[in-house]
């Protein structure tokens, strides 16, 4: 390893440039941007609720039952394996039919209560082994227990009809934020009725994005930490790594048809064919390229949800030689978000590099955190 080292960064931005090249052999957003109902319904949702951390109040309200399918308890350990209805399911069906709309997750907990901490699915990610193996299993010698949720579209979650992990619709990626806020935090409260906590939310490069965005909307102080990620996912869709597996020419021509963009123009609040038009005059873009710009920026930039309650308990890595996460789009930064929050950057590693071997840093600062919050509790 120690001879690797001294090449890994233009190393490392060889692994993700061929990365690159297996996935876009494998397209997203095959269908369409998504049905202008749920556009709306979605619009309407993150500016009225997620924006304002009002998506736990909906929560309690429905408060779905959850269904055990595992218990057993071996070496100190208590694994549960359940399901329970997605509370964004139940709000708006249509945007996650059948399989979709039942979370399924699976939780170590330690049998004395202590810390506990999501990890959340990155892209691709459709089973638990990955995490487990290398999160969870050491976390456990820690006392920290964990939950692993399936993401929406993925897994038991998976569409019929979808081929692997290819979303079929740019909503669906907007649908899965919401669900995994409301899912999340969910799983928070339910752990915490059985005297678990602290707690922790973290995941990898979408995963990262998914757990910043369920951070958000938490009505206790927790401790994020997304992990290759951004404050806005627009970049990686649009000049990241994984731009080139965009389905771009078929979102491109669904633009260019008059009966699908004045559906889009009658949404209220909102002027985002206005926006489109202006920045391809700017710019030369394709339409599809600048719609993808606004929109990602619209549902998934951290400027649009609520600062966590406090920063200070947030951690954030960066890889130096990501090409996946592009982060010279004239964004702002987590420090300009997230006031107090600590931003680690990993020299010399891009996204398939720092994946592979940061781990070990990963799950010691998770654990570092969760320990800051039980001293803090402690003073109380």
């Amino acid at each position: 390893m120690a001879s690797f080292i001294p090449n890994l960064p233009s190393m490392a931005r060889h692994v993700d440039l061929k990365f690159r090249s297996a996935l876009v052999l494998s397209q997203l957003f095959t269908k369409s941007w998504g049905h202008p109902d749920v556009i709306k319904q979605m619009a309407k949702y993150r500016r009225e609720v997620m924006s304002k951390r009002l998506v736990m109040n909906y929560v309690k309200e429905l408060n779905p039952k959850i269904d055990m399918v595992k218990k057993i308890t071996k070496n100190g350990v208590i694994s549960y394996e359940g399901f329970f209805p997605s509370p964004h399911a139940l709000l708006f069906p249509d945007h996650m039919p059948g399989n979709v709309g039942r979370a399924h997750f699976r939780a170590y907990l330690p049998e004395k209560p202590g810390p506990v901490c999501i990890h959340l699915a990155g892209t691709g990610d459709h089973s638990y082994f990955r995490r487990q193996y290398l999160l969870v299993e050491d976390m456990l010698k820690d006392g920290v227990g964990s939950i692993l949720v399936q993401n929406p579209f993925y897994g038991d979650r998976k569409p019929p009809n979808q081929f692997r992990s290819s979303l079929e619709n740019v909503t669906d990626l907007f649908v899965m934020g919401a669900a995994l806020i409301a899912e999340c935090n969910h799983l928070f409260n339910w752990s915490e009725t059985l005297g678990y906590g602290p707690f922790a939310i973290s995941g990898v490069s979408m995963g990262g994005f998914m757990a910043q965005l369920a951070g958000s909307n938490s009505l206790r102080p927790i401790s994020i930490v997304p992990i290759l990620a951004w404050t806005t996912a627009s970049p990686s869709y649009t000049e990241g790594a994984i731009a080139p597996a965009v389905n771009y020419p078929l979102l491109q021509k669904q633009l260019e048809d008059p009966q699908y963009t004045e559906k889009i123009r009658k949404i209220p609040d909102q002027n985002w064919l206005e926006r489109m038009h202006e920045m391809t005059a700017k710019n030369g873009d394709t339409l599809a390229k600048n719609m993808m710009r606004i929109l990602m920026d619209d549902f998934t930039s951290l400027e649009f949800y609520p600062t966590p309650l406090d920063t200070s308990l947030c951690h954030v890595f960066l890889a130096e030689q990501d090409q996946y996460v592009l982060r010279n789009q004239g964004t702002p930064t987590y420090e300009q978000l997230w006031p107090n929050v600590t931003v680690e950057m990993m020299p010399g590693y891009g996204h398939v590099t720092a994946y592979l071997w940061k781990h070990d840093l990963w799950r010691k600062r998770i654990n570092e955190l969760l320990k800051r919050q039980q001293q803090q509790q402690a003073k109380i």
